[in-house]
């Protein structure tokens, strides 16, 4: 019997990437994301006729976590254990913490963190009974280094990274791993939106140096793909004494920080 993934975040970019791999192994997935146009869905576009018969999706909001756990708990698997859970929703606003409104940090909170933290919670439950499972949340290099006008970004990864380690923490006794990916520049379209054109901004890979920002050491920036392969390797047995665990992967931009 194959095994079960949800992955969130899984129209586009890492997560889409994400879910096509773990089809590829002959996993089922669950995906999870906010665009309610499923046919929209990048992910769904590329997918073969027998990788959709263990695709099921579901448009909703990560924030929206009661309603959300519903709609898994009626999913056609609703009844196999949960392998494994990939937090890869997110959201990237830019502006200065001196402007930042306490709307803009509630909504922020609700989607980068507590979306992800109270989901992540229901599944280590259902995980509990079988002493297993791999739980794989997608932070940021932003965590770890300040951030010039993406503190509120920086900030909710920063929680995330902390939330996560601890939770690590109190999984680890029974047998239930959980880790975090800190991606730098990715070509997504969270990291298109930042561009003025349709050329990522020299200052990304060359470094900006009145942004306080170094450049990328390995001169290019990832493709999703280097992200999932990551958070595969994570999720799988290879990574069985691996938890607690922040694995960077930005070309070297945080100077290993």
């Amino acid at each position: 019997m194959s095994t079960l993934f949800i992955v969130t975040g899984a129209a586009r970019g890492i997560g889409a990437v994400v879910v096509k791999k773990l089809l590829q192994q002959d996993h089922k997935v669950i995906g999870i994301d906010l665009n309610p146009d499923l046919l929209s869905w990048e992910i769904i576009e590329q997918l073969n006729s027998a990788e959709k018969q263990k695709f099921h999706a579901i448009s909703h909001d990560i924030s929206k976590t009661n309603s959300l756990i519903e709609k898994i708990q009626n999913s056609p698997w609703s009844e196999q254990p949960i392998t494994g859970l990939v937090n890869a929703a997110g959201i990237l606003e830019m502006g200065s913490l001196l402007e930042t409104t306490q709307g803009q940090w509630e909504h922020n909170l609700a989607v980068n963190f507590m979306g992800p933290a109270l989901l992540s919670q229901w599944v280590a439950k259902q995980m509990l009974p079988r002493h297993a499972g791999s739980i794989v949340s997608i932070s940021s290099n932003a965590a770890l280094v300040p951030r010039m006008n993406m503190g509120l970004y920086a900030t909710t990864k920063a929680t995330v990274s902390h939330f996560f380690k601890n939770l690590a923490l109190e999984l680890a006794p029974h047998g239930i791993r959980c880790n975090l990916v800190l991606p730098g520049s990715t070509l997504t379209q969270m990291q298109k939106q930042l561009w003025t054109d349709d050329q990522p901004p020299a200052g990304i890979v060359e470094g900006n140096l009145e942004q306080y920002r170094s450049g990328i050491p390995l001169k290019k920036i990832a493709e999703p793909e280097d992200v999932a392969n990551a958070i595969l390797f994570l999720l799988s047995d290879q990574a069985k004494q691996i938890t607690m665990h922040e694995l960077v992967v930005d070309g070297g931009a945080t100077l290993g920080v």
